[in-house]
């Protein structure tokens, strides 16, 4: 049996605005769970022991209250302010009523899964390898991976069966992350997924953390027990050091492993379009002069894994590749940085508009919708790509309706219908049209006055 740890914790910023505003992973919108609510479902099998929640005191009514919501069980362990993830997790273990050999799981509350077959599929690669004492990862091949739990460098391809060795883990700090990209084969995005066996975690903690070993413990065991929610003790807690778990422990180790996890969001890539295919389609469509059909040929077209983007030439307005704008404008923003200075900047109703970039086949823009605002599209949305930077998405076409996060992106091939803002912040986007589409829209326009 496996014992999931779920790291639920919160930001300074986010216990400051804590009145009115949540974590982003405790989200959640009427008729759709949050992805903490959506983590805690995946973990709800036979083989998964109940799992221990550990999120911030300011935090603790919305996480029992969704923890029921899902008709779950759980234990709730509370921070005493923000989260400390190193000092979480070694308070957790210590609060596990396991065995030294048994499994533990480690992973963010934040993680999306389209089907819990993913997680469990990568989990049945590297349980063998955490068996024997290493520390399985789970990585991902894809552009949409969450970039703050770094890298992982493999000294060989990856296995279909079991765990492959990691040669070389990397935090996004690290001076050798910009080239992570050179060999796609070997390298991946860490999810913050981790499965262990509880005697090898300690181990770490106790070689490589020994000054956040003894505050975590220490706070569990002078921590104040309410049924299945410990209030960890301020005091000692207070002396662990605010370090991340891949920081302060991983990133000292030899003995690692990872596994592919296959997160590519199967739901979303029914509104991913290859860009050269979505350009001739596009052309076929305006052709006809019917937009009906969008949908249709967008759901026909092969969808394949896309590799990591890399940052685009210094010449981006000749880039074709809508993907790599998106998401090297996307970390621009992110990080704080200035992309571009802004040649044209609107306010809207729903929100604000800035021109990032215009070229010959794309023109970048930055959205920011406002809570409770919708983005309006219309036929020039064919073939654009949208790429969420902050906040949650709604996307509606006729068919369904679907949530977006931060770090997922997707193209559209005329069935989308609405971009809604159902978060209580601001929506970030950056939108990459075809500079064509554009031209056409117009063009039809003035047809139709004509």
């Amino acid at each position: 049996m496996i014992f999931p740890i779920v790291l639920a914790g919160a930001t300074e910023a986010d216990i400051a605005s804590s009145a009115d505003m949540v974590p982003m992973h405790f989200e959640d919108a009427v008729g759709i769970q949050s992805r903490y609510q959506t983590v805690l479902s995946t973990v709800a099998a036979p083989e998964f022991h109940t799992p221990t929640v550990l999120s911030s005191d300011s935090f603790a009514a919305v996480a029992r209250t969704q923890l029921e919501a899902a008709g779950l069980s759980g234990r709730l362990l509370l921070e005493p302010g923000a989260t400390k993830t190193a000092a979480g997790v070694i308070a957790a273990l210590h609060s596990l009523r396991a065995s030294a050999d048994s499994l533990v799981l480690i992973l963010p509350a934040d993680q999306d899964f389209d089907d819990p077959n993913q997680l469990q599929d990568a989990l049945a690669q590297g349980v063998q390898a955490a068996q024997q004492g290493d520390i399985v990862m789970l990585g991902v091949q894809t552009d949409r991976a969450c970039r703050s739990h770094g890298y992982i460098e493999c000294a060989q391809r990856l296995t279909a069966e079991t765990a492959t060795p990691v040669s070389t883990f990397l935090d996004q700090r690290s001076p050798a992350f910009d080239g992570w990209r050179e060999q796609l084969t070997a390298k991946l995005w860490n999810t913050g997924i981790y499965l262990a066996r509880l005697d090898t975690l300690l181990a770490a903690y106790k070689k490589h953390a020994a000054r956040i070993l003894m505050p975590g413990k220490t706070a569990m065991a002078r921590g104040h027990q309410v049924d299945d929610i410990l209030m960890l003790d301020p005091e000692n807690y207070r002396r662990a050091r605010g370090s991340s778990f891949e920081n302060a422990v991983l990133r000292h180790l030899d003995g690692l492993s990872v596994v592919e996890l296959d997160a590519g969001w199967d739901e979303l890539d029914a509104w991913q379009v290859e860009p050269e295919a979505a350009s001739d389609a596009e052309w076929e469509a305006w052709l006809s002069g019917s937009v009906s059909g969008e949908a249709g040929w967008c759901k026909t077209l092969p969808h394949s894994r896309r590799a990591p983007a890399e940052r685009p030439a210094a010449t981006m307005r000749e880039s074709s590749d809508a993907v790599t704008l998106a998401s090297w404008y996307s970390d621009q923003l992110r990080d704080g940085g200035s992309p571009a200075a802004a040649s044209q900047s609107t306010t809207e109703t729903w929100g604000h508009s800035e021109t990032l970039d215009m070229g010959a086949q794309h023109i970048v823009k930055h959205l920011t919708v406002l809570p409770g605002q919708s983005l309006p599209l219309s036929v020039a949305t064919l073939g654009t790509h949208w790429r969420v930077v902050e906040g949650s998405a709604m996307i509606s076409s006729q068919e369904r309706v679907q949530m977006v996060w931060r770090d997922q992106s997707l193209t559209s091939g005329g069935e989308i219908q609405r971009i809604d803002n159902i978060g209580i912040r601001p929506l970030h986007l950056i939108e990459v049209a075809p500079t064509r589409s554009i031209r056409m829209a117009k063009r039809r326009v003035l047809s139709g006055v004509a």
